[in-house]
């Protein structure tokens, strides 16, 4: 199976799969500290499950399944913004700021479960989709993992 990031970064995905489970977890936690520094998500699930994986923890099946429900809670209210829109007009900052929101969320209940390379290159995969730019995202993960 490809997975989504092997399609943008292929040279980031071929050094996950040769990084040790403790540096696939430090990439992925790389990519999700600089999702929330981009769009953050003031909700205590996201603070909490965010600081357990900066301190090295996993999460709990409560708070993934929690991230889940309010990254489903988040796509929703993207989608119904954008079905609400006039044909042609374009998405407004609102709109683009839940959708950045959801993708952070995402890569953050990636991150906090299964220590897996699908779940490391999904994680970051999502981090990058919640940000202007992930090159940047990609060039801050590609900096914490080992040279091949």
């Amino acid at each position: 199976m490809i997975m989504r990031l092997e399609m943008v970064e292929k040279n980031l995905v071929e050094k996950l799969k040769v990084a040790s489970e403790e540096q696939r977890r430090n990439a992925v936690k790389v990519a999700c500290e600089l999702a929330f520094q981009a769009c953050p998500v003031d909700v205590p699930i996201v603070v909490e499950s965010l600081r357990e994986l900066c301190l090295g923890n996993k999460l709990t099946t409560e708070q993934v399944s929690g991230l889940d429900d309010l990254a489903a809670q988040l796509d929703e209210r993207y989608f119904d913004l954008q079905d609400s829109m006039e044909e042609g007009q374009n998405l407004d900052v609102r709109v683009l700021q839940i959708f950045s929101q959801a993708r952070a969320v995402s890569a953050l209940s990636l991150a906090g479960g299964d220590d897996s390379l699908m779940a490391a290159a999904e994680a970051i995969y999502e981090a990058s989709s919640a940000v202007d730019d992930g090159a940047n995202i990609f060039k801050s993960v590609l900096s914490v993992l080992p040279e091949s």
